[in-house]
Order: C-alpha cells, then sequence, then structure tokens
C-alpha cells in the first residue's frame, strides 16, 4: 500500500508498506541516492510472510518523495534522520526495528541517538560511522588523516571514467548507472544484471530529476562523522557487511560493531550491495537478530 507523509519542513515522501499494521514493524531506509524500489519487492514481501509489517520509503530528492533547491534549502544527516521519524510516526510504527543501508545506517544510528527508544533494533548494512573517507576519496582529496580505509581502486576508477565520459542519451544513462552497481557488488556470487537493470530502469521512470539525488552527497559532507557518537547507542543492533565491500571496506563493519555496545557482527562473502544476490541471507539474519532480542510490548502509540 502506497502512502505519502509530509516531513516537518513541509516535503512529501513516498511510502510503500507491506503486510498488516498490527504485526511487529520494520522500517528499511535505503543508502544515498536510491529510492526505497532498492529493497527488492521480493524481499519485502518476505519480510511480510514471516510476519513483520514492512515500510520503505523514497528519501527526498529521489524517487516520488519531494526535490528541494539545494542552494536555497540546505539539509544534512539530521536532516534525513529527521524524514526517517517522520515516516515512523506517519505509518505509527511503535519501536520498529531500523534496517538501514549505508547511509541508511548513517540516519539509524543519529535516530537511536537523538530519538532514544523510538527503534526496538537497529541493523547496519554496509554502513560506517566515519562517511569521510569515503568523501575524501570520491572528491579527489585527501584521506591520510583517516583511520578507516578509502574505497578500493576499482571504485575509484569507475567514477574517474564516469566524469571523464559522462552519458549523453538515456541509453547511455542506464548503461553507465548499471556499471556503477555492477562495481558496488562482490565476493563469491554473479552481478544480478538483469535485475538492477530492472530497477535502475524502473528508478529513471519514476523520478523527476535524478540529478537530485546528488543533493545526498552534499547532505553527508555537511555532517559530522559518527566516531564517538555511535558509543552512545544504547538499542541492540546487528551489523551485517560484506567481506569484498569496495565502497566501504570491512574495517568500517569491524568499527560499527566494535563501538556500539549491545551490537554484534556478521560478515558475508559480498561486496557493498547485496540485493537480489544475498536476499536470502540477510533476510535470515535479520529474522534471527529480532527473534534473540524480543521488544517490550510498548506503552504508547506513536502520535
Amino acid at each position: 500500500m502506497e502512502k505519502f507523509i509530509t516531513t516537518p519542513d513541509g516535503l512529501s515522501l513516498w511510502t510503500e508498506s507491506f503486510g498488516r499494521p498490527e504485526l511487529p514493524p520494520i522500517l528499511l531506509v535505503m543508502g544515498a541516492m536510491n529510492q526505497g524500489i532498492f529493497w527488492p519487492d521480493g524481499f519485502c514481501e518476505a519480510l511480510a510472510s514471516a510476519g513483520f509489517y514492512v515500510v520503505r520509503y523514497d528519501h527526498r530528492d529521489t524517487g516520488q518523495s519531494s526535490t528541494v533547491d539545494f542552494q536555497s534549502a540546505p539539509y544534512d544527516l539530521d536532516t534525513l534522520t529527521d524524514d526517517a521519524v517522520a515516516v515512523i510516526h506517519g505509518h505509527r510504527l511503535v519501536r520498529p526495528t531500523v534496517v538501514g543501508l549505508s547511509m541508511g545506517g548513517y540516519i539509524a544510528q543519529l535516530m537511536a541517538v537523538r530519538h532514544p527508544g523510538i527503534a526496538s533494533r537497529l541493523v547496519l548494512i554496509s554502513s560506517t560511522a566515519d562517511h569521510r573517507p569515503y568523501m575524501a576519496a570520491t572528491m579527489g582529496q585527501s584521506h591520510s588523516a583517516f583511520t578507516l580505509p578509502k574505497p578500493e581502486r576499482i571504485y575509484l576508477d569507475y567514477l574517474l571514467s564516469a566524469a571523464r565520459h559522462p552519458p549523453r542519451t538515456h541509453a547511455e544513462t542506464l548503461q553507465s548507472m548499471v556499471d556503477g552497481w555492477a562495481v558496488t557488488y562482490g565476493g563469491s556470487r554473479p552481478f544480478p544484471r538483469a535485475e538492477v537493470t530492472h530497477a535502475i530502469g524502473l528508478a529513471m521512470q519514476r523520478s523527476s530529476s535524478l540529478s537530485a539525488g546528488f543533493h545526498h552527497a552534499l547532505a553527508v559532507a555537511a555532517s559530522p562523522h559518527r566516531l564517538e557518537l555511535v558509543l552512545r547507542i544504547a538499542t541492540p543492533t546487528l551489523v551485517i557487511h560484506g567481506r569484498h565491500d569496495p565502497l566501504l571496506p570491512l574495517p568500517h563493519g569491524n568499527y560499527l560493531a566494535h563501538h556500539i555496545p549491545l551490537a554484534q557482527l556478521e560478515v558475508l562473502d559480498m561486496g557493498h550491495a547485496f540485493m537480489w544476490s544475498w536476499d536470502a541471507e540477510v533476510l535470515s539474519l535479520v529474522q534471527g537478530f529480532i527473534s534473540q532480542n524480543p521488544t517490550q510490548p510498548p506503552q504508547n502509540m506513536c502520535e
């Protein structure tokens, strides 16, 4: 079921739910520049069939959500966290499990500290407490001052090639985006090219401005790291990370697992993106984590 949620600053966010509202809730928070539909339909439906009420949504500046004039109305990760909280309240989710992928994991971390108790559990997939090595390397800046590693050369080479040879047609744009996604995968399983190509094609159809998604990079760059902040997370947390992640290499996941007090780490033989390749394993880990960490009955409904 589709529903539009209004943010505190008056924007409209597209959301979609799966399952029955009375079931334990799960909020899925996608990574930077990507729409909610990149949480695969089958993944969402499997969670719903397992007994959960699942909500995914388009960030501002993606998909069918509002776009922003970033120059006149800049925002940061705190604003994107406020958006996620608005989705929780808009769907009346009571202490959901918040599952964040990449930048979605940054948002989940901030939510747990800024709104303690709003989430019963966190699942951080392919995420980090420090986005600065990634941002510095992708913008051609020095990363020598950071303790966590920068992206691998294969990903940086793709960005450089895409910048030198920007796509000029719809077909070239689609191919360039598919090539970029291919670089994010890795490990022992093949790249799910057909599924990714279909999802990107759909995303291009349902977006009024693909370039607006680049505002997320500006929002992340304008935000502080969370190296110390994660020490204050009191929410049980599952960290899922790929052994072959070329964007945020495994030490990023290790840092989260070792510094969030109630965290556990699961390492899969994958890259940065798991969708359509490692769905079953991630589903199993999420379900097992929830069953190991039952939440207390809520005292109040979200208003």
